[in-house]
């Protein structure tokens, strides 16, 4: 073969080894990465739908994710909704059998179990929120301590609240309301409370044994009354209940929409792994072919050449 032919078919087989190479080096990282292209610019005009594809999970993701977190705030919300309503109530029950008992003396202990009760439920908090404040970060919406502080203030005082309700909204236009602030909850209980408190203190701070006619008509009426409140709590209990079960049923239909759009993603996106290695191997047949061609030619290793 003369010179200039065998330089043609040397630097046709030098170009062949670059192109091989370049497509063995692609196939290597799509195998490696699982990635049909190493950028978005490998992908075009379709770069654009590929981008909104990929925002549209990430909001789905975003909002699965916000959901776990309230699922876990509602389990502690109802927990203390309900432990403010079991207060109320183990109050009232404790009020009837005093009264069934002909004796109160146990009664201004179990006022001040439910007092402490329902002030340490109300200012729980999640993540450092509290439950019943609002939009209000920090410590919890009441701020006393004792029954003589909710005398001395009264119920209109005692709350430290933010002026809006804690709310959620996954874009449909229309906020849910978390929950329910302590005042909005809690002043009837805590009017109650305070009369229970004022029946104490006229009586010198309890009542003995035998219970008066007049003592049992307002102990009674103050029993119904807890009764009431505890149920207020109760129904506010349910509606948590309902919201979780609502957020169950949204997370599901956000996980199926992601699946659908990873799915969608990765049918553009995805490199076909099974025929990249077929293809791996063919070129690299090619290279060890065009690579012994080029050496022959050139006389030289392809080592050496390079």
């Amino acid at each position: 073969m003369d010179g200039p032919l065998a330089l043609s078919f040397s630097a046709q087989a030098m170009a062949n080894i670059r192109r091989i190479t370049g497509e063995l080096t692609d196939l290597q990282r799509q195998i490696a990465s699982g990635a049909k292209h190493a950028d978005l610019q490998g992908f075009g005009a379709g770069a654009a739908s590929l981008l909104t594809a990929q925002g549209l999970r990430a909001t789905a993701d975003s909002q699965n994710a916000v959901i776990t977190q309230l699922q876990a705030r509602f389990g502690v919300q109802g927990e203390a909704l309900g432990r403010v309503s079991q207060a109320a109530g183990l109050l009232a029950q404790s009020i009837r059998d005093a009264i069934s008992a002909n004796d109160g003396r146990g009664i201004p202990i179990e006022l001040e179990m439910s007092f402490t009760s329902t002030v340490s439920a109300l200012n729980e908090t999640w993540n450092g929120q509290p439950l019943f404040a609002g939009e209000r970060q920090g410590a919890g919406p009441i701020t006393i301590n004792t029954l003589n502080e909710l005398q001395s203030l009264g119920p209109g005082g005692i709350f430290d609240e933010a002026l809006r309700h804690q709310t959620i909204d996954f874009g449909t236009g229309s906020p849910i309301v978390v929950s329910k602030m302590a005042s909005e909850l809690s002043q009837g209980l805590f009017d109650t409370m305070l009369q229970l408190k004022a029946l104490l203190d006229s009586s010198g701070g309890t009542i003995g044994q035998p219970i008066s006619a007049q003592q049992t008509q307002q102990l009674q009426a103050i029993a119904a009354q807890l009764d009431t409140e505890a149920a207020k709590f109760v129904t506010e209990q349910g509606r948590a209940g309902q919201l979780s079960s609502r957020f169950e049923a949204e997370q599901i239909r956000l996980t199926a929409r992601s699946d659908l759009i990873t799915k969608e993603i990765g049918e553009v996106a995805d490199a076909d792994v099974a025929m990249a290695t077929v293809k791996l191997a063919t070129l690299m047949t090619q290279y060890q072919a065009t690579a012994k061609t080029f050496s022959e030619l050139s006389q030289l290793s392809l080592l050496d050449y390079l």
